[in-house]
């Protein structure tokens, strides 16, 4: 069995999505850090690899609003970051577009006005090169929101690889990641490619067709699986199979409820096998200890070691020459 490159894309925030009045801790970053230090030997020892998640920090002018300071986590939990380093892990930013609403009392995202956004981009990254010395490298946005001038504007600054599309996933106007609303939809990444790929000037949900063409940052996309056409009768499957029923796919977050921990590591190891690109990249955030998201992540993470999966896994690196070289065959033969 092949080896899996994999991408584990923890999202460091506060515990709730509208943090209380006082400064509340970030107990679901010191759980999350936790769990994966349980994780690293048992995982290290089936797959003989070293097991390195992806750590992507709010450091947003929501948090600055909230706690004083948009550089609060690196500040205040500055020695788990540190072991989080020491251990090789990567980090970046995860950026949410949040501004605040006077009369309503609520955070809201603001995703119509493209200069705000940007300015949640360049305060991310100035607190990060602030808090580490250097700038980031990797994002991923908030609220599913990577809009083309975010894009644009990531990748002028420096960002070279984003972990946010979720192919499957059509546009979004509720969501409890929005705050209280939101300004302006989500994109719409039910076509985008199950791959990493470097899209193009015209499409970000496009790949690029030329060396001219394409965009200066890699885009790593959440996995995805039809897993209702798997879950179906075989003769609904069979029925799907002979008329061509185009597929369904579909993001597999940790985060949603699945039957059990089993099944979720089955689907993910057939999405890597059957799909276009032998990786896989999942996402969790760092929700308060107790949620009901929080303990799905977790119950699933704590039974992975268990699933035959874990022997073929390589947590790496976004930027990793594993996932450069999947999107660099793309590449060949462009002029």
């Amino acid at each position: 069995m092949k080896p899996i490159p994999a991408i584990w894309r923890i999202d460091i925030e506060p515990d709730e999505v509208q943090p209380r009045g006082g400064l509340p801790p970030w107990s679901g970053f010191v759980d999350a850090a936790r769990l994966v230090e349980r994780l690293r030997a048992p995982l290290a020892e089936l797959s003989g690899a070293t097991v390195n998640p992806s750590w992507f920090l709010r450091l947003d002018p929501d948090v600055e609003r909230c706690y004083g300071r948009a550089d609060f986590v690196a500040q205040e939990y500055g020695s788990i970051i540190d072991t989080l380093r020491s251990r090789g892990d990567s980090l970046g930013i995860h950026v949410h577009f949040y501004r605040w609403d006077e009369e309503r009392q609520v955070s809201y995202s603001d995703h119509a006005d493209e200069s705000w956004g940007n300015h949640c981009v360049d305060v991310a990254i100035e607190m990060f090169e602030r808090c580490f010395g250097e700038r980031p490298r990797r994002s991923s946005q908030g609220g599913y929101f990577l809009g083309e001038s975010i894009v644009n504007h990531a990748i002028s600054a420096g960002i070279e690889v984003d972990v946010t599309a979720e192919p499957g996933l059509k546009a979004k106007t509720d969501d409890k990641t929005f705050g209280g609303y939101t300004t302006a939809p989500t994109p719409d990444f039910e076509n985008y490619p199950r791959y990493p790929y470097y899209p193009s000037r015209a499409d970000l949900g496009v790949p690029a067709a030329s060396s001219g063409d394409s965009r200066p940052m890699l885009i790593v996309p959440l996995t995805a699986y039809d897993y209702y056409r798997r879950w179906a009768a075989w003769h609904i499957r069979a029925v799907k199979f002979i008329l061509r029923w185009p597929s369904r796919h579909l993001p597999l977050n940790p985060w949603k409820q699945w039957p059990t921990p089993h099944e979720y590591w089955d689907l993910m190891e057939r999405a890597a096998d059957e799909g276009p690109a032998r990786y896989l990249a999942f996402a969790v955030r760092t929700d308060g200890p107790g949620s009901i998201t929080s303990e799905r992540q977790r119950t699933l993470l704590e039974y992975l070691p268990k699933h035959p999966i874990a022997r073929r896994l390589r947590f790496v690196d976004p930027l990793s020459p594993d996932i450069r070289a999947l999107a660099s065959s793309q590449t060949q033969g462009w002029s």
